[in-house]
């Protein structure tokens, strides 16, 4: 019978622990289908989910569960998708103080295929428009964001504000 050895408890985190997550945030729309279909062809799922996703949410939801502050900064449209991203990563716990939040275009999406026979998937994404510059943070918004941050997350989906940050 094989034992575990014995690991002493996890000493709780300091407050000062904080991670900030530079990059993309996105609606995910996971369709699993029996087999990829052919051109042309016209199937049916057999389970559809929808969930937050995108680089940035999902380090920093795991980021989270792992036991650090995480904070985000990207940016989404002020649409149905980009409040939906938002409520999801505060429900995880993700301050979500730092986003830019653009009056018009839309949120970034991602269509997920799932295919159980192969085990694969293919995603299809559509950028957030307008995408995110470097000017969109004010230096009082950046500086704010950076406070007490010990750890940089950047998927590079966002570099040129990325390289601003960094």
């Amino acid at each position: 019978m094989y034992m575990r050895p014995k690991r002493a408890p996890l000493s709780p985190l300091s407050e000062r622990r904080t991670v900030l997550g530079v990059g993309g945030v996105a609606v995910d729309i996971l369709a699993t289908v029996d087999s990829y279909p052919n051109p042309d062809d016209k199937i049916r799922s057999t389970s559809l989910k929808v969930q937050g996703g995108g680089n940035a949410g999902n380090a920093l939801t795991c980021a989270v569960r792992l036991g650090l502050n995480a904070r985000l900064i990207s940016k989404i449209a002020d649409d149905a998708q980009g409040r939906g991203i938002l409520e999801e990563l505060q429900s995880d716990s993700v301050d979500t103080s730092f986003p830019v939040v653009s009056k018009d275009g839309n949120s970034p999406f991602t269509y997920i295929i799932v295919d159980n026979e192969t085990k694969t998937r293919t995603c299809i994404h559509t950028p957030g428009f307008p995408p995110m510059i470097p000017d969109d943070l004010s230096k009082s918004n950046l500086s704010a964001a950076l406070d007490g941050v010990r750890l940089l997350y950047s998927d590079v989906r966002l570099h040129e504000t990325a390289i601003v940050i960094a």
